[in-house]
């Protein structure tokens, strides 16, 4: 890298090598009317800039994760940029047409006939239908019911709050209607180193946002992208709908999602 006193310079000189018919050199040689010296200032400034666009290789700026957080939080717009339907939904084929057939639709954990891995281990169900309780247990048990929560009419979500779910564990989550349940639904909590990182970098974000005076929704909104950004979206939808108080967007957010989700469900009813 060349001194920055010598910047300049140098480059009036590689630019009249590598330009020599409009170089700056050639330039100083006219004699421009008046009216042209600002056109001609233009020109030598553009010069040396592409000589330097190709000769000169800047460093990358080494950014904190602090920084990188901030960064970000302040660059989300809305909601919507954050649960783009192109995006969150682009497996919303695989889901089971058959559910919508009695009117149950999951949405949040896991996609049906896969196992989705998630962050928390206290996650947010969420579904659409009508149910009467749902069940987890620990994937291939039959009996061991880690807990089982009755639900009350019209009831769409509900966080879990049985037994700690341990990271690397797949398990299951089952709903019934009556006395017949719906096909289970996996998910697996990830190992714990990885999920320790992530836990270390949500709270450093949320510390960061709580010092700058940022709303709850501003923090759950922020929260999500990071979420989204690693494509946990069971994640990124429990924070979408851990707003106690939602402003009118994100209310019209959880509208979209539950509709676009279950549109082939209702579809095939």
């Amino acid at each position: 890298m060349m001194p920055n006193r010598n910047l300049l310079p140098n480059l009036l000189v590689i630019t009249e090598k590598i330009y020599p018919y409009i170089a700056t050199s050639a330039i100083t040689k006219l004699t421009p009317k008046p009216k042209n010296t600002h056109k001609l200032s233009v020109v030598k400034f553009c010069l040396l800039l592409a000589a330097a666009s190709t000769i000169i290789s800047i460093p990358a700026v080494v950014i904190s994760p602090e920084t990188a957080f901030s960064r970000e939080t302040f660059q989300i717009a809305a909601w919507q940029d954050v649960f783009n339907l192109n995006t969150l939904f682009h497996r919303q084929r695989r889901r089971s047409a058959a559910r919508g057939t009695n009117n149950f639709c999951p949405i949040s954990p896991g996609i049906p006939n896969e196992t989705t891995q998630i962050w928390s281990d206290r996650p947010l169900f969420i579904w659409q239908g009508q149910i009467q309780n749902i069940i987890v247990r620990t994937s291939g048990s039959d009996t061991d019911d880690l807990w089982n929560q009755p639900i009350v009419e019209n009831q769409q979500s509900t966080t879990y709050a049985g037994a700690k779910l341990q990271p690397g564990q797949t398990y299951e989550w089952i709903v019934y209607r009556g006395d017949n349940p719906f096909p289970s639904v996996s998910f697996q909590v990830m190992e714990t180193q990885q999920r320790d990182r992530i836990t270390t970098e949500v709270q450093t974000l949320e510390q960061q946002l709580q010092t700058k005076g940022a709303t709850k929704e501003a923090i759950a909104l922020a929260k999500a992208q990071y979420f989204a950004n690693l494509q946990l979206w069971s994640d990124a939808l429990q924070q979408a709908y851990s707003v106690a108080e939602p402003s009118p967007e994100l209310q019209q957010i959880r509208l979209d999602i539950a509709q676009n989700l279950c549109k082939t469900n209702k579809n095939n009813s």
